[in-house]
């Protein structure tokens, strides 16, 4: 559906346009605004077709689409406010949006597993992805099944993923989260073996006891061996800005390297 509407708006565009530069009919439109319009009005209608989820993606769809419609209606001296003056007067939108979203939270969450994508709650994977964009999240509330691999991508918030309530599988598995700012914690289980590498760009990190705080970029790595472990999670972690912490519940009980 959504190739389909992006198939309509370019050739609509290509349509408009072509009619205007080849003098068969002249809309008085120049071709940027009308992109703007269009821009913006994809990414309200992305926002408003999931549920208006996507609060910062409603605000900037607004913004953009405000300054090429009132750039269009000012050139055809329909209005007197221009592109221009939206575009100074258009930040409260958009900070009213990020307000909304932090408030609300970002509830689109997204699972890609084996190729296919599906929306719902947690459950088996070979080899999945899990993304949010802003709010809070705590994965792991509840039991969970971890087959292999596990990405986790996030924006804006606090974080928790708590492996300790997962039902995890004899094997090898890798363990990678990116977030941009904020809080993020993440509770390994006692009795496995890890393999940990934790960065953080500009804050604190915490890597089962070790610590580090600074502006200059952080990192440490961290191997955890168990004997006669049937499990191995290979964690790397990653965080732009705030405090990042790796914690052991139980404490560490094998050979920390």
């Amino acid at each position: 559906m959504r190739r389909q509407i992006w198939g309509v708006i370019l050739l609509v565009l290509g349509v408009l346009i072509l009619l205007q530069v080849t003098g068969v009919y002249y809309f008085g439109l120049s071709f940027w605004p009308v992109v703007l319009v269009l821009a913006g009005l994809a990414a309200v209608w992305e926002s408003v077709s999931h549920g208006l989820k996507h609060w910062v993606l409603l605000g900037l769809g607004f913004w953009i689409g405000g300054i090429g419609l009132f750039n269009i209606l000012s050139a055809a001296e329909v209005v007197t406010l221009t592109g221009n003056d939206i575009a100074r007067y258009g930040w409260p939108v958009l900070l009213v949006a990020m307000g909304l979203a932090i408030l609300f939270g970002d509830r689109g969450r997204l699972f890609a597993c084996g190729g296919s994508e599906y929306h719902g709650g947690e459950g088996h994977w070979w080899s999945c992805s899990r993304m949010r964009r802003i709010g809070d999240l705590y994965h792991g509330r509840t039991p969970w099944v971890l087959d292999k691999d596990f990405d986790f991508y996030h924006g804006v918030g606090d974080v928790v993923i708590d492996l300790t309530s997962a039902d995890i599988r004899p094997g090898r598995h890798r363990i990678y989260s990116k977030t941009g700012i904020g809080e993020v914690t993440i509770r390994v289980p006692a009795g496995v073996n890890v393999e940990a590498k934790a960065s953080v760009g500009i804050g604190e990190l915490d890597l089962f006891g070790e610590q580090l705080n600074g502006f200059t970029g952080l990192s440490l790595e961290k191997k955890i061996e168990i004997e006669r472990a049937e499990v191995t999670l290979e964690i790397e972690a990653q965080l732009g800005i705030g405090d990042l912490a790796l914690i052991q519940s139980p404490e560490i009980q094998g050979v920390s390297r």
